[in-house]
């Protein structure tokens, strides 16, 4: 299997069009938060459905550990953050273009998600408001590390995990775990840590 995306290449800068949150003259402001155009093929036989994510492994797990400069270690220990779950896609599905998957409001004109499977409650969502679909990359400011966006699509022999749509990563991990046939995975790398912009 290959994913790949028009808006970006593996290990390269993805366009803050595609983030949550941008630098705009050094400082922070909300960006458009567009999914990136993502295609995949090399589907094996036999599968039956897809499961597409979107995860940052590199979010510190202590925001208030700071080194001497101010930063949040890049050696600090970390855990996985959900940008975007999608299980259950019909897997005559093979590309999502940009946008498509953005959650917008009416008022800014954008459009709402197209559905194409069971759409998870994503990492952003807290006790008093639900985030689903694609929300893009916004890691702290004051983190020493880059962080890795890694896009993943999994293709299953199963046509449905028969998962609510309030299941967790955890849980579509496990359950998936037996169905996997192949997957493959583009990288995306983002910041807001003035010093690490790209040139």
């Amino acid at each position: 299997m290959k994913i790949t995306s028009q808006d970006f290449e593996h290990g390269q800068w993805i366009p803050s069009e595609c983030a949550y949150g941008q630098l705009v003259d050094g400082k922070f402001a909300l960006a458009e938060n567009l999914n990136p155009q993502l295609s995949w093929s090399g589907l094996p036989q036999g599968t039956q459905s897809i499961v597409l994510a979107c995860i940052d492994p590199d979010v510190p797990t202590d925001r208030k550990a700071l080194n001497e400069d101010g930063e949040i270690p890049a050696d600090q220990p970390r855990r996985d953050f959900v940008h975007w779950l999608v299980w259950d896609m019909d897997p005559a599905i093979c590309e999502v273009k940009k946008g498509e998957a953005s959650v917008g409001d009416e008022k800014s004109g954008k459009r709402f998600a197209k559905p194409m499977g069971i759409e998870a409650i994503n990492d952003y969502s807290s006790e008093t408001e639900i985030h689903r679909g694609y929300d893009g990359p916004c890691p702290p400011g004051f983190d020493a590390r880059m962080h890795g966006y890694e896009f993943r699509v999994y293709a299953l022999d199963v046509k449905t995990l028969d998962l609510p749509d309030t299941a967790r990563w955890e849980e579509v991990c496990e359950r998936m775990a037996s169905h996997v046939l192949a997957s493959a995975t583009i990288q995306g790398i983002y910041s807001l840590n003035p010093r690490l912009q790209p040139l």
